[in-house]
């Protein structure tokens, strides 16, 4: 099966494979290990059938309980399933992130999509889910078996998470910012042949073009995570350590089982 950065699904949305992106210690991430989308309520029978010759065997739904209830998940017999929901957040970002990690972070000049963005980093019970995210990605260490990570439309919820799990696997930081960019690629109905072929191109101003192209989210909203991880902790590995708890031996098994 070719490693194809969109799965072959019918009705996935946003459904794409999180394979083949270079860290900074010279490997790459594993493919058919880790996956991303949107939400899977939508999957036809062969979609489910595909999954599983794919070897999905954890779903991880960061939607609310009452979304998921609404739309429920699709997915192959035997596939684990777990809801984290990531909303609603616990307290208020200033209550979060206290006097200095809001002036750090110039709190009042976020629009309202970079606060929901500082606030999956900063609040208390949006960390509790991310660390459980982290939890299930250390269990899934066994041979031919994937997981899915999603929300609604495996944008923001899941491109938090994206963020979180590929800095956790040492990705460069332009394959993490073109990661949560191609949701963009995804809404402009690209096919996998034109996604392959820009992320191929060396031309970095035609790829930034393409990525950009639609509005669904933006390089700006990116940004925000490095500066909240910063004001919070100082640096975002700090900030993996400190609210994600994750040691050093949880940080060796990651690499481990997502990269090669």
């Amino acid at each position: 099966m070719a490693n194809d950065r969109l799965l072959k699904v019918q009705f996935g949305v946003n459904f794409r494979e999180m394979g083949g992106y270079p860290t900074k210690t010279g490997q790459q991430t594993q493919w058919r290990k880790l996956l991303r989308s949107g939400n899977l309520g939508e999957l036809t029978s062969k979609d489910v059938d595909y999954l599983h010759d794919y070897g999905l065997k954890y779903v991880v739904d960061l939607r609310s309980e009452s979304e998921s209830q609404y739309f429920p998940d699709k997915m192959p017999q035997g596939a684990q399933y777990y809801n984290l929901s990531v909303y609603p957040f616990a307290s208020s970002l200033f209550k979060n992130l206290g006097v200095v990690g809001s002036m750090k972070l110039k709190t009042s000049e976020l629009s309202f999509v970079d606060e929901s963005y500082a606030q999956m980093l900063a609040d208390l019970h949006a960390q509790h889910v991310y660390r459980n995210l982290f939890q299930l990605l250390l269990q899934n260490d066994q041979p031919d078996e994937s997981l899915v990570f999603h929300c609604a439309a495996g944008k923001d919820r899941t491109g938090v998470g994206g963020f979180l799990i590929l800095n956790a696997l040492q990705v460069k930081e332009e394959a993490i910012l073109n990661d949560y960019l191609m949701t963009n690629l995804y809404y402009s109905n690209a096919s996998n042949q034109e996604i392959n072929g820009i992320l191929t191109n060396n031309d970095q101003d035609s790829l930034a073009n393409a990525l950009n192209s639609n509005l669904a989210v933006a390089s700006e909203n990116f940004d925000t995570l490095y500066h909240t991880a910063n004001a919070i902790s100082g640096s975002v590995q700090n900030y993996l350590q400190d609210k994600m708890m994750l040691s050093d031996q949880d940080l060796e098994k990651l690499s481990k089982i997502y990269l090669k």
